[in-house]
């Protein structure tokens, strides 16, 4: 097995075109991972204004069920006592037809 020089020189000088494109790659990689860090930065600071966002929605929300509930317990007394009110006016009535006191 006969080696020649020139076949070890190209191989070598093979070599370092190859290492000369990893070392590009290389930086190209460094540079994708400052931009992806810059954009994960920025989508942590969307998610925190986003959370912030919801939980002043969520007190809204909460708020607004308070006070329809507010109201609905107004409305239901006010039905509740004047169907009481009728019932007894009612039953007042038949009682005093029962009676013989209506004619």
């Amino acid at each position: 097995m006969e080696v020649h020089m020139s076949d070890v020189e190209e191989k070598v000088d093979q070599l370092h075109a190859d290492v000369g494109v990893l070392r590009f790659d290389v930086a190209v990689l460094k540079s994708d991972v400052a931009v992806l860090k810059t954009d994960v930065a920025v989508l942590k600071t969307d998610v925190s204004v986003l959370k912030r966002d919801l939980h002043e929605v969520r007190q809204e929300v909460r708020q607004d069920i308070k006070d329809v509930r507010k109201h609905q317990e107004r409305r239901d007394f006010r039905l509740l006592f004047g169907t009481l009110i009728a019932v007894t006016l009612g039953l007042a009535g038949l009682m005093a037809k029962g009676f013989g006191w209506l004619h």
